[in-house]
């Protein structure tokens, strides 16, 4: 009942294909104005889980203290003298009001030293005057500013470099900007100001979340036209026939309008995630058509001569149950992604989901249409190269097949190693792994954090509310940071925290007020041992105002005395050597800070992805169970039994346990990207065992003396090329410049291998003469 149910659709199609084909096209380009409409949001801070406790802390911290994330523009001269000369610094002052001037940029949001007040005041004035503002013009003058940086002490390792050869700018990016199109105006702007000898760099967590959308794009202009080609090729050496090649790439073009118009129309944008979808669509979209074409040859050489279009009438029906099957699993495993709290997360899962059901759709309407108006010569092989490709392959695979307990014994020994192998799995990822070592950004990165305290910033809260004791008042101040005793604790924190593996500095209140100390008369080391009293403290706070401002001072501490942030540089953030830092900290803060009434939080783009990326992860391994229920639901009520679905799952789930091994032993992390290789290859791989499962069943029913052997006879050739089809499409992403996708490209082609040799070697051993009966049968 179910397969007549399902018939109906491709013998409707062959009755009136003119009219199936002009409907699907209106019904594509229905979809052209949609592509007019989409947007691009491509930057990484799309992919934060906007309800996640990490990120609403870290966008409460952020409003608190107004603190944005840094575009770091770093001048690197070769001068003998280093920044300190008249050039250098003339470009640092210029290259400051250039980006100030920028739509969005606020005249606080860029700190150099052009920016910054030191405490030297302008002529006939109690108003300081920023470092090089107006330039130094005698050697006398230069000299004063080298002593006023050295004697300030902070500013060494974060505007100026230890070796005085290169100075930053710092861009906070507001909160609600397009980081992509800002980064974009910022690297326009300071790369005119590069000169022989004063380079240029541009880096920072906003530049790294845009670039590696701008990459994935840039890529895409290269790799889909590279994936078409290798699907042509595939399609030609399978079917031998031009215009199978058409047919195919005509499919590829509705599919990827349709989906792209579709969003288009329901406003999605184009998410970082979903820049990748015309791969995965390229690929997995022509998968039906290669098991209809090879079927629909090995009719039209079956000897029966029959009236057309019969022979498109007989491929339908038996293609038409496994088509369906494979389809909705395929879009099963992608909907396994809604699971994820990640909105370009879950898009992505419906618009592939979206995407592989119109390409069911076509191939059940456009394909059969189209193969009855071409007619039968346009795509017969001749039964000469017929027979000579099954006699081949059947004479290769049945002594592997009839050896089953051989066969099955190896496959499980491998299974059980591979499972060894996961054991070793560890989550690792970070901003920076995303780009090859020999990219510009990468480079660029490196030569930051070679200069200074790190490109990466943590930003450790550290919010104050001692039990039992009096708040400090004077002058119309109060809070708990007026005591003396509480500033040396923040100071401490700070002094550990420097000494902590991958840190390259840490800077807070503690450290800002003794530099105002040492503004004031106070030798630097003297001022760091200093113990003040309550007075002297508000005395410091309000020198803090006057010099660099009371918006800077409300970036460190706030108006309430309570709460502070002490900036914590890293050279290279990733997952693990984080985690490793964080636990050091909340190590201290459990046995100095929390007995002083401190509570320790952390914020900053480290943060947010320390919480990520964790979480992330485990969403995809939730999707992967989601992907095998649907995919055992799917298979099993349509063939009314369980184990044939279970059958069905067998090859793709072990082919996933495998790569997971394979990751374990060779040391490549689980991240963000490489852990979505599980559910795509679950909803794809499963593909391989339901058209095996079909032929054998339709071989048995037969009454074959050896089903298997008959089945790999029919179906293997088209199992394997639709294999290559969809491996290479995704193993090409292995040349992509962002290395996140090159390994996600890499562990699917992989992955879908490994369940093609499990489905055509492990599940034919299997459903050998003692194997199960795929139709439930004991």
């Amino acid at each position: 009942m179910v397969e007549r149910a399902l018939n109906w659709i491709p013998t409707l199609s062959i009755s009136r294909p003119r009219t199936v084909i002009a409907v699907m096209i209106l019904v594509v380009a229905a979809a052209i104005p949609g592509l007019l409409r989409l947007r691009l949001r491509t930057d990484g801070h799309a992919l934060v889980p906007r309800q996640d406790r990490a990120v609403l802390f870290d966008e409460e911290v952020r409003r608190h203290f107004s603190l944005r994330d840094p575009i770091v523009v770093m001048v690197e001269t070769s001068h003998p003298d280093g920044i300190f000369n008249h050039e250098t610094l003339k470009r640092i002052l210029d290259m400051s009001k250039a980006v100030q001037r920028l739509q969005g940029i606020g005249p606080h949001d860029v700190v150099s030293l052009a920016t910054e007040n030191g405490f030297r005041c302008h002529p006939g004035t109690f108003d300081h005057r920023p470092f090089i503002d107006p330039l130094p013009g005698t050697a006398i003058e230069m000299e004063n500013l080298r002593g006023d940086l050295k004697l300030i002490g902070i500013l060494y390792g974060t505007l100026v470099s230890a070796d005085a050869a290169a100075s930053a700018i710092l861009v906070g990016v507001p909160e609600e900007s397009d980081r992509t199109a800002l980064c974009r105006k910022v690297r326009a702007t300071v790369e005119p100001f590069q000169t022989r000898t004063d380079r240029v760099h541009v880096v920072g967590a906003p530049v790294a979340e845009a670039l590696l959308g701008t990459h994935i794009i840039e890529d895409l202009l290269y790799l889909v036209p590279l994936a078409v080609a290798m699907i042509a090729l595939v399609v030609l050496a399978g079917c031998r026939r031009f215009w199978g090649v058409f047919l195919a790439l005509t499919e590829i073009a509705a599919v990827l309008i349709w989906t792209f118009g579709f969003m288009g129309w329901v406003g999605s944008p184009v998410y970082l995630t979903i820049a990748v979808l015309p791969i995965i669509l390229t690929t997995i979209g022509l998968a039906d058509e290669i098991h209809i074409f090879w079927h629909f040859q090995r009719v039209l050489a079956g000897g029966k001569a029959e009236p057309h279009p019969a022979g498109v009438t007989r491929t339908m029906q038996a293609m038409t149950r496994p088509v369906v099957l494979t389809s909705v699993t395929t879009a099963v495993g992608f909907l396994s992604f809604l699971t994820s709290s990640i909105d370009p997360v879950r898009a992505f899962g419906i618009f592939a989901a979206t995407g592989i059901l119109f390409c069911m759709v076509w191939s059940l309407t456009v394909i059969p249409a189209a193969l009855k108006l071409l007619g039968p010569d346009r795509l017969r092989r001749t039964q000469a190269a017929e027979a000579r490709g099954n006699a081949g392959w059947v004479r290769w695979m049945a002594p592997v097949i009839r050896r089953r307990g051989l066969t099955l014994s190896v496959l499980l020994l491998l299974a059980l190693a591979a499972g060894a192998g996961g054991w070793r799995l560890r989550v690792q990822d970070s901003w920076i792994e995303g780009f090859s070592r020999g990219s510009a950004f990468r480079l660029s990165t490196d030569r930051v954090n070679a200069k200074f305290h790190g490109a990466h910033l943590l930003l450790a809260h550290l919010a104050f509310d001692p039990p039992g004791r009096p708040l400090p008042r004077v002058e119309g101040r109060e809070g708990p940071l007026l005591d003396p005793a509480l500033l040396k604790a923040v100071g401490d924190f700070e002094e550990f925290a420097r000494g902590l593996p991958g840190v390259g500095g840490a800077l807070g209140l503690h450290s800002y007020t003794v530099s105002i100390a040492a503004m004031y008369g106070t030798p630097l080391e003297k001022a760091r041992a200093l113990q003040p009293g309550v007075e002297a403290v508000n005395f410091l706070y309000t020198r803090f105002e006057e010099v660099r401002g009371l918006h800077r001072r409300r970036e460190v501490v706030d108006d309430a005395l309570c709460r502070t942030v002490v900036t914590i540089f890293l050279k290279n953030a990733n997952y693990q050597d984080t985690d490793s830092l964080m636990r050091s900290l909340r190590a201290y803060e459990r046995d100095h800070l929390a007995p002083l009434g401190a509570r320790l939080d952390f914020a900053g783009d480290v943060a947010v992805s320390q919480a990520m990326i964790p979480a992330i992860v485990r969403t995809q391994i939730a999707s992967v169970l989601l992907a095998l229920v649907g995919a055992l639901l799917v298979v099993s009520l349509l063939y009314r039994s369980v184990v044939t679905g279970l059958c069905c799952l067998l090859p793709a789930s072990i082919g996933v346990l495998w790569v997971f091994g394979a990751m374990g032993w060779t040391g490549m992390p689980l991240g963000v990207a490489t852990s979505m290789f599980c559910a795509i290859t679950l909803g794809i791989g499963v593909d391989y065992a339901i058209h095996f499962v079909e032929r054998v069943r339709r071989a048995r029913g037969a009454g074959a003396d050896q089903p298997v052997l008959r089945a790999l006879k029919e179906a293997g050739p088209a199992i394997v090329a639709d294999t290559l089809a969809i491996a290479l499409g995704f193993g090409i992403l292995a040349f992509s410049q962002v290395q996140a996708n090159g390994r996600l490209g890499l562990l699917v082609a992989t992955a879908l291998i490994s369940a093609c040799v499990l489905t055509l070697v492990g599940l034919g051993a299997l459903l050998g003469k003692k194997g199960p009966d795929p139709e439930g049968r004991a």
